[in-house]
């Protein structure tokens, strides 16, 4: 039997441990605090080869020269140049940045690897270690489409002001369609890129999801934002993405759910809060359709009660019964 083949290993999304040691050393160098090797060792855990590995990348960048009386590394050209400093309050955060990163796409995770590596000249010869244990838990970028060809492309488009030709496969339906768009944005929203822009083909500012994008090309046909639109302001109407007949939407959570209900300041911009005798909160919010607060209301079932509107508090007690029947 044929031995197995080896999978190649991933570079992580974030910044490997061995880049942050580097970030770190160089500090520590230009910090004048004259590191020795032994010292190296003790407040790395790693060996001395590495120690000198580690050096020789620092020396390739900046010249170092080693201080008898000392008996630690300097940089050569001393205070003449500035030298990068980084705190671990500063490594902590590009380890965190790295982290949810590599939720958003190879292309934002391979643009965010290079950047980091151009920070430390040198990093890219280097084998990851893994990454410090710091974990954002959030989903995953969906793919499929010209998601990362997308995530090239519309950047550009919206910084320039130009519209971009799509062919897109709309949700249900089995032919696709040729649309002009004026990018004005871009939203991730459950893993899901999103397009915010004015569709010339509809004559309205609609949202596409990117993997549901089948070609897209950046044109030279410049557009002027219009002036009424803000894209926070514009979102700050949906509970998520979706538009649709403004609503005002009242639920009431028990006491059990209160005290998670009230860890946020706020669950929409509209929100307004009201603490209820026996410790129960109710929430009021004015949302641009009621699609998405709908499935946000299920999830904290059965710690929750729609007050209103009507229409919702039937629509939801309708399938929840059709629910409660197929698990008879």
């Amino acid at each position: 039997m044929l031995p197995e083949k080896r999978k190649k290993k991933e570079k992580p999304a974030g910044i490997s441990e061995k880049v942050t040691r580097l970030l770190e050393l160089y500090s520590i160098i230009a910090e004048n605090r004259y590191p020795s090797i032994d010292s190296l060792v003790a407040h790395f855990g790693v060996t001395r080869r590495t120690v000198h590995r580690y050096l020789e990348i620092i020396r390739a960048i900046d010249a170092i020269d080693f201080d008898p009386d000392r008996k630690g590394y300097f940089f050569a050209s001393g205070s003449r140049l500035k030298k990068l400093v980084i705190s671990r309050d500063d490594l902590a955060t590009l380890l965190t940045t790295g982290e949810a990163v590599s939720h958003l796409g190879k292309t934002f995770q391979n643009n965010f690897q290079k950047l980091t590596e151009r920070m430390f000249a040198g990093a890219s010869k280097i084998s990851p270690e893994g990454k410090l244990p710091i974990i954002v838990r959030t989903p995953n970028t969906v793919q499929g489409g010209k998601l990362e060809e997308c995530l090239s492309v519309l950047p550009v488009c919206i910084q320039e002001k130009r519209s971009v030709d799509i062919i897109y496969h709309t949700r249900g339906q089995s032919q696709e369609t040729t649309r002009t768009v004026d990018p004005y944005g871009l939203v991730l929203y459950e893993g899901v890129w999103i397009l915010i822009g004015y569709c010339n083909l509809r004559k309205q500012i609609r949202s596409f999801a990117l993997d549901r994008i089948v070609r897209i090309e950046g044109r030279n046909r410049y557009f002027a934002t219009r002036d009424d639109f803000n894209l926070e302001e514009y979102l700050s109407h949906t509970w998520g993405i979706i538009d649709g007949e403004e609503a005002s939407v009242v639920v009431r959570f028990t006491k059990d759910a209160a005290d998670y209900i009230l860890r946020r300041d706020s669950w929409h911009p509209s929100e307004k809060r009201k603490i209820l005798p026996g410790g129960g909160v109710e929430l009021q919010f004015a949302v641009a359709g009621t699609l998405e607060i709908k499935k946000w209301i299920y999830s904290w079932l059965p710690h929750v009660e729609v007050i209103k509107p009507l229409s919702l508090r039937r629509q939801i007690h309708k399938e929840l019964a059709q629910a409660a029947a197929s698990h008879l």
